[in-house]
Formats: structure tokens, C-alpha cells, sequence
């Protein structure tokens, strides 16, 4: 059995006792500038897509299972940034990112988009931080010192894992700029049942909107999975699949927090079995670009059989997902089109000045005790169980407080003391977008199923009263920033997880339904548009994680290949050691380890189903071990082994490749 452990931190008392938080602070600003005027309109639309690799060396803190959670050891999956580049006919253009963290972040977008618009026509209101929430890269990036001190198993904003996310990103939608072509894009959807299901089903049924009770946890779910196709026109004059990017509800935790390696968690599954599927399917030379990110998915687990929680089973329902994917990019092929509208409009929302809306108040934020119980499926151990925090334990006294049922973590006279108000994330950044005959609420929270029902039901109003009545809504969580939960004010009444984890009260799903509602309207009559402060400026505390470099070390062989077969439900792999150079040297973020096959007496990379056997995949991983000492492990391999197989490392820095044979052949270790 896995250990469980919640998905968030633990009790802030432990900086205050231990003095763990104890940081330097960093100030930023950043000017909102205007975007270089537009180029002269072109004829056609035009698009491109990016993939940058974002992996960072072993060594920081992962993000999303808090205290429980382990410092970064390597990498199972890579983790990835996908541009989305679009630029319409007489319009302005849309640009959205993915990636493989935690969440977006307020700061990181205010960073690109002041870069950005001085170099380029994009506008903040055209650039978009979406995310799919795996729990297992680096936090230490967010805008506001709760998530950099409390989501992660340590403490403080790292400038030098800032610094580089930004510039990794600021590259890849410049290279995206420079190779514009004419493109074609399609926008679908589809239901997935049977591979998610609501952890979370008590509140869930506590919704007066849910008439039937006997609602199984398998359809108290969003099963809608919506995907934009891009084709881009190649030198030939014929149009070709390039990418997409597709929207889902399934948390990132499949995998448990009881590992040091850095991955995508079931999304690596999701985004690369529809991308080569693609690839293979359309006989394309190189692999699209598919980036997938989360939909209103915080009472949305993955469908793992129990007790089974761990890479196999992310690996099962991911891929099934990824199928789903490939399938509906198919179902498009008819339907891509030059002439589709694109509109975006962005509000930043200081929630401490403007806790408002119409009839909707927010309350000061504040960290519910059942937040330390953990989710579900990750429970805190002992923690559970306690009184107040054990899910369900909701405040039967003193309720006609602006929190209401929540119990406060820590006590409602201490917390504030621990947690002041300004470390909350409080700047709250809402977007929506329209592609096509979509519209898409983009917003900072964990957005649960009914919440993210009663945000669409607005939405759809607006849309009714512009004459628009078959439009697609799509409900985005966790994007360009991370502010916990919202959920409805029935669930939050039973003070789940969820509920302990809705920052702002019972009001917080109703604030947001306006504000989108009201984005959208002035979005269709004005068309693109942002409401932002002159500048966005930020106070953090900083701790730097990222490690130090250190002088050139000859590469070695420490240990030959070993076949290791692990109970289940670990993976049989094999694994090879060596020495090489300290971490900081490595250059996690560039290609490292093929499976080669020799062939006609030469050296090429193996396939296995038509898929390449590297670290760009699922199953070629790397772990620190300490020192210069590392671990590379081939899991799944083949029962039977081609006689002349090995392990290709590529070169580091002055360091020559490293070429290990695996099975048992009469290879000799050589460089190369």
C-alpha cells in the first residue's frame, strides 16, 4: 500500500515552531506596457506551436502534497511547456501556454507579458497560463508567500527556478512568433466516462441541484473533454496536424507522493499517447505538439483500481484518455476552418479591495482545518481522524460568521497571527476566451464539478442575451495563478477537503460566476480587452533551491546493467550507475538517455510500437543519488531482449557520451 498524505500543507505552526520560513524578501515590478502596434493585417490566419522542455535539476521542493511530499530526485516523466501560438485575420493574437506544474502563476504571467509586449504585438490580455496540475514539479514560482511556503515540502519563492521558467518560456513563444504560417483550426468536444470519478461525492449530493441521490461517484463528474485542433501549412501548400491543446477533469495525482522523481503524473499519458497517435496516424515526420490541461476538476480524481495508486495505473487511465484525445482530433478533420474568432479579455481583481460583485461577498481568507486531513485518496495519516479536521465536521456553533461552517487551522485568533491576510493570494487574475463557437472562463481555483456548473450556467446567460445559444463553455482551473479551491455553498456547508480549502467562503463560486459572466459580456461587445494596474508589483519571500555548479568531473561506470523486478505494483526495470557531473551541470532540461538497437552493424535508436525507447517518453528515468552519483532505469522493458542492446548517455558539458550494454551480451563498455 502507498502512504496517503493530504494534498496541501500541514499546519502552518510548524515555520512559526520550527522556523523553517525564515527568508530574505525579493521585490518585483512590473510595468503594464502596451504591445507594439499589430503588423499589417495579413490574409489568412496564422499559427504555430512550440515545445520546450522545463525539467529543472534534482534538489527543489515539489509542489501539491506539501509537508509529505519529497525533494525532487530526478525524472520519471519530463516535465513540458507547450506554445499555442494563433494570430487571426485583422485581430489580435491569442497565445497559450501549457504546462506541467502545479498551477499558474500571477507573477510569472506579469513577468511574460511585461517581456512579451515590449518585444512583440502580444497584449496581457492574449497570453494565457494554463496548467494540469501534476503534483510533482517545483512550486516555489507562485505570486503570494501561502502557496511558495505552504504547498511544497519547503519553503520560499527560488528566483533562479523563477528565472528560468520565464526565460524558458519567453523563448518558446518567440520561436513560435518567428515561424508563423497559415493555419486552420477546429474546436470539439466530447463525454469520457469510466476513467474519473468524484472523490468527494457527499458534497457533491448536498447540492439542491442534484435531485437524484443515488448519483454514483463514476457520473458526478464534468466527463466533457474539449479539444482546439491546429493544422499549419507546410512548403508543399498542403495543411498538416501541428498540435492541440485540450481541456479535462482529472487531478494530478495518480502517483503518489512517496517518490522523489519529477513527472507529469497521468497528463505525460494523456498528451503523449494522443500526440503519437497523431503522428502515426497522419504519417507525420515529426511528433505534434499536444498539450492538455485541467478543466473544473477539484472533486475529480483518475478511476485507479484501490490500492493501486502509483505509475502503472496513472499510466492505464491516462492512456485511455489520451486515446479518447486522439479520437476526437480525428473527428475534426472536416471541420478546420481559417475564419474562426478569437477574443480574449483579462481583469486582475484585488479581492482585499474588492471583495464584491453584485450580490456575491467574499470573506478575509482563511485555511479550514479539514484541509489538513488531505484529500480522500491522499489522507493525512492520524490527522484524519481528528476532531474538526476528519472531513464532514462542519462548525454547528457561531456560524453567522462570514466563513461560516469552517473551522479555522490553528483557530481563528491564532491563524492570522501565523498567516496574515497579505500572504494569501489576494490579486486574483480571471480571463476568458473565445475560440470559434467556444467560451472559455479561465480562472486561478481548483474549480469543482457543481461549482464550475453554476460559473458555465452565467456564462451561458450572457451568452443568451448577445443572441448566442449553441456556444460551447468551457470552465478552466487553475490557470495564470493559484488561489485553492471554490466550491459551492452547499458543499462548502459540509466542510470536506474542498470546502477547508476554499480560501474566501460560501460565496467564492458566485464571485466568480459574476465576474466571468461580466468579462465575457464586455468581451463580445468591445472585443479583446485588459483591466490591470499600471504595474504589478510583488513582495516574496525568497530561499534559493536550485543547486550550485561545481568543476568538470570525468564520467564513470559504477555499477553494469541489472535486471530488478520490485513487488507490485512497482514496475520490473533495469537500472545502470554511474558518475558524471553535479546536478546543476547536468542539463536536465536537454535529451539524456536512448535505448539503442544495433542493426546492419550500426547503432540506432530501439522503437517499440513504432514509438522511440528514450527519455522523452514514459519509461527512461534518471535519479540522483547523491554527490555525482546517478541511476538510470529502463522500467517495462521487453521480457526478451534483442542480443546487442544498451543504454546511450549523451554528452554533458566536455564529457563524451556513455554507451552501457544491457541483457546478456559480449558488449564491452565503451565512450564514445
Amino acid at each position: 500500500m502507498p502512504r496517503l498524505f493530504p494534498l496541501s500543507f500541514c499546519l502552518p505552526l510548524l515555520c512559526l515552531v520550527l522556523g523553517a520560513c525564515s527568508t530574505a524578501r525579493l521585490d518585483y515590478r512590473f510595468a503594464t506596457v502596451a504591445a507594439k502596434p499589430m503588423p499589417a493585417q495579413q490574409a489568412v490566419l496564422l499559427g504555430a506551436v512550440q515545445e520546450v522542455d522545463i525539467t529543472p535539476p534534482p534538489g527543489l521542493p515539489k509542489a501539491g502534497f506539501s509537508t509529505w511530499a519529497e525533494n525532487g530526485d530526478g525524472f520519471r516523466t519530463r516535465l513540458k511547456a507547450r506554445v499555442f501560438y494563433l494570430r487571426p485575420k485583422g485581430g489580435q493574437p491569442l497565445v497559450l501556454i501549457q504546462s506541467d506544474l502545479l498551477a499558474g502563476s500571477e507573477i510569472l504571467q506579469a513577468a511574460l507579458a511585461s517581456r512579451l509586449a515590449r518585444v512583440s504585438e502580444i497584449a496581457p490580455q492574449n497570453l494565457v497560463l494554463a496548467a494540469n496540475h501534476t503534483h510533482a514539479a517545483p512550486g516555489q514560482y507562485f505570486g503570494s508567500d501561502f502557496y511558495n511556503l505552504h504547498a511544497s515540502n519547503a519553503g520560499g519563492f527560488d528566483p533562479h527556478w523563477f528565472e528560468f521558467l520565464a526565460g524558458r518560456l519567453e523563448q518558446a513563444v518567440l520561436r513560435a512568433r518567428d515561424g508563423l504560417r497559415p493555419a486552420r483550426i477546429a474546436v470539439g468536444q466530447r463525454e469520457v466516462w469510466g476513467l474519473t470519478r468524484n472523490r468527494s461525492l457527499e458534497p457533491y449530493l448536498a447540492n439542491p441541484e442534484v435531485t437524484d441521490k443515488t448519483t454514483t461517484l463514476f457520473q458526478a463528474i464534468n466527463p466533457d473533454l474539449t479539444l482546439v485542433r491546429i493544422d499549419l501549412q507546410e512548403a508543399s501548400g498542403t495543411f498538416r496536424p501541428a498540435g492541440a491543446f485540450a481541456s479535462f477533469s482529472i487531478h494530478g495525482t495518480g502517483i503518489g507522493s512517496d517518490t522523489g522523481f519529477y513527472h507529469a503524473d497521468v497528463w505525460a499519458y494523456i498528451a503523449n499517447e494522443a500526440a503519437w497517435r497523431v503522428q502515426q496516424h497522419y504519417g507525420l515526420t515529426d511528433k505534434p505538439v499536444l498539450g492538455a490541461f485541467e478543466a473544473t476538476h477539484g472533486d475529480v480524481a483518475p478511476n485507479e483500481r484501490p490500492g493501486q495508486i502509483g505509475y502503472a495505473e496513472a499510466r492505464r487511465v491516462g492512456t485511455a484518455i489520451g486515446q479518447q484525445a486522439f479520437a476526437l482530433f480525428n473527428d475534426l478533420d472536416k471541420q478546420l476552418r481559417d475564419d474562426l474568432p478569437l477574443r480574449s479579455a483579462l481583469r486582475e481583481v484585488d479581492v482585499l479591495a474588492r471583495p464584491e460583485i453584485g450580490t456575491a461577498r467574499l470573506c478575509k481568507p482563511a485555511a479550514g482545518a479539514a484541509l489538513a486531513a488531505g484529500a480522500h485518496e491522499h489522507r493525512s495519516p492520524l490527522i484524519w481522524y481528528l476532531p474538526f479536521i476528519h472531513p464532514g465536521q462542519p462548525r454547528t456553533f457561531f456560524t453567522d460568521t462570514c466563513q461560516g461552517a469552517k473551522h479555522w487551522l490553528g483557530g481563528a485568533w491564532l491563524q492570522p497571527l501565523i498567516l496574515p491576510t497579505e500572504q494569501f493570494p489576494h490579486r486574483l487574475l480571471l480571463q476568458t476566451l473565445q475560440i470559434g463557437d467556444s467560451y472559455w472562463a479561465m480562472l486561478p481555483f481548483e474549480v469543482t464539478t457543481m461549482s464550475g456548473r453554476q460559473i458555465e450556467t452565467r456564462m451561458r446567460a450572457t451568452l443568451k442575451d448577445a443572441g448566442i445559444q449553441n456556444g460551447m463553455v468551457v470552465v478552466s482551473s487553475v490557470a495564470n495563478g493559484y488561489t485553492g479551491y471554490v466550491t459551492t455553498s452547499a458543499e462548502y456547508g459540509l466542510q470536506h477537503y474542498e470546502g477547508g480549502h476554499t480560501l474566501y467562503g460560501p460565496q467564492t463560486a458566485p464571485f466568480l460566476a459574476a465576474h466571468s459572466a461580466e468579462l465575457l459580456g464586455g468581451m463580445l461587445a468591445r472585443g479583446s480587452f485588459a483591466e490591470l494596474p499600471h504595474s504589478r508589483d510583488f513582495s516574496l519571500a525568497s530561499r534559493r533551491f536550485w543547486p550550485q555548479g561545481d568543476a568538470p568531473s570525468p564520467r564513470r561506470l559504477l555499477r553494469p546493467a541489472q535486471r530488478i523486478t520490485p513487488s507490485a505494483p512497482e514496475e520490473p526495470y533495469w537500472e545502470i550507475r554511474w558518475r558524471d557531473q553535479a546536478p546543476a551541470d547536468m542539463a536536465f532540461d536537454q535529451p539524456l538517455l536512448t535505448i539503442e538497437i544495433q542493426q546492419g552493424g550500426r547503432w540506432q535508436p530501439l522503437h517499440r510500437g513504432g514509438r522511440p525507447e528514450d527519455d522523452q517518453g514514459f519509461d527512461l528515468a534518471v535519479q540522483w543519488l547523491g554527490g555525482r552519483d546517478y541511476a538510470a532505469r529502463w522500467y517495462n522493458p521487453p521480457t526478451s531482449l534483442p542480443e546487442r542492446l544498451r543504454l546511450f548517455i549523451s554528452p554533458r558539458g566536455e564529457q563524451p557520451a556513455l554507451a552501457v550494454p544491457i541483457a546478456d551480451s559480449d558488449l564491452e563498455l565503451t565512450d564514445q
